[in-house]
């Protein structure tokens, strides 16, 4: 029966910027001037949190929007804290890798927060960054998930939990990207569940591949276990364990809590 069912399954003036390319994020520019914590606590009331800049890519989309949307030259407050002349983190707690920091930065003796210099008439905008006394004021970039996930902590079949998302919100959740997935993470760190949860991804039960019941493309996978051979004649789903970070192939059967999605 469950295979038969899940075969019919099948205040401030802000200048709001363009998509992120991953379709992840929507930028802010706060034009408002305000120090650093307030421009979080600002970010954090009404988006998720300061910017935060993974790699150059990101960076230079950033930049090409605020040209894009009439932004004059300015420092900008990002999401970058505790810097200490070598050091840092982002306010949101993802992993600080990428650095883009101006000729002889960070230099400040002092614990400082990270501003961004932006050239509008530069052919790249510089969009190299300086530790700013926490305290200056400054306009800012705020950046809000596209997609809100909403974990459910009440164990249930996959297609129960299928259903129960589908009428409350958009679906089971997909994740898209491993930031998407650290987004995910989070929430589920935040409502305390610790345990396996179910996801949107599936198996066909004819062909054998994996996917999301929502049609979104697998632009990114992350098993614990092998999932090319096995599955050709019987249904299996995906959950992610957040003890681990990883992807579980699991009877569908089987009860777990679950984590719904909205796209904003």
């Amino acid at each position: 029966m469950m295979d038969i069912i899940l075969m019919i399954l099948v205040g401030f003036r802000l200048f709001v910027l363009l998509v992120h390319g991953s379709q992840e994020f929507n930028y802010h520019y706060v034009k408002e001037p305000m120090n650093w914590t307030n421009a979080q606590a600002y970010c954090k009331s009404n988006f998720t949190d300061l910017v935060t800049i993974t790699d150059e890519k990101e960076l230079q989309e950033i930049l090409n929007n605020l040209t894009k949307e009439n932004v004059s030259d300015a420092v900008i407050w990002i999401g970058l804290k505790d810097i200490n002349m070598t050091n840092g983190t982002w306010s949101n707690g993802e992993t600080f890798t990428y650095r883009n920091w101006n000729k002889g930065e960070p230099n400040n003796k002092q614990i400082a927060c990270g501003c961004m210099y932006y050239h509008r008439n530069e052919v790249n905008h510089n969009g190299t960054w300086n530790d700013c006394g926490c305290n200056n004021t400054r306009t800012a970039i705020c950046y809000a998930v596209k997609r809100k996930f909403h974990a459910v902590n009440n164990a249930m079949i996959w297609v129960s939990a299928f259903q129960y998302c589908n009428s409350y919100y958009n679906g089971l959740a997909t994740i898209r990207s491993g930031r998407d997935e650290w987004h995910l993470l989070k929430h589920l760190n935040e409502t305390n569940i610790q345990e396996k949860v179910w996801i949107g991804m599936r198996s066909s039960m004819i062909f054998g591949h994996w996917f999301w019941m929502n049609d979104d493309p697998i632009t990114y996978q992350n098993w614990i276990n092998d999932t090319s051979e096995g599955i050709r004649d019987t249904c299996f789903c995906t959950s992610l364990d957040p003890n681990q970070k990883k992807w579980v192939r699991q009877a569908c059967a089987e009860r777990a809590s679950f984590v719904c999605y909205t796209d904003n």
